[in-house]
């Protein structure tokens, strides 16, 4: 899919206010916000392309099946495995958390 039509997809599902824009992290399936983000003072290059448990004191390691805290983990997009199943515009990131 290309941005607008990403764009257009993210608004029907949760308005203008693109803060409150929901996203899955494909590796712990920890749903997130924009607003999320910015609170755990993450840069906005993260938002819906690495977990926003990178950027919080306590968070689990990604792939750590043993680990059963439904809490977010540190999952990069930019690291050796990139599991991100979205592709807008040949960038992979999170899918909206609906």
């Amino acid at each position: 899919m290309n941005k607008q039509e990403w764009l257009i997809l993210g608004q029907t599902l949760f308005g203008q206010d693109m803060m409150q824009w929901k996203f899955k992290c494909p590796c712990c399936g920890h749903i997130a916000t924009a607003e999320d983000y910015k609170k755990a003072n993450a840069p906005s290059s993260a938002v819906a392309f690495s977990c926003v448990g990178r950027w919080m004191p306590v968070h689990k390691e990604a792939f750590d099946d043993k680990d059963k805290r439904n809490i977010p983990c540190n999952y990069s997009g930019g690291g050796l495995l990139n599991i991100n199943p979205v592709i807008v515009d040949d960038r992979k990131v999170f899918e909206f958390g609906v």
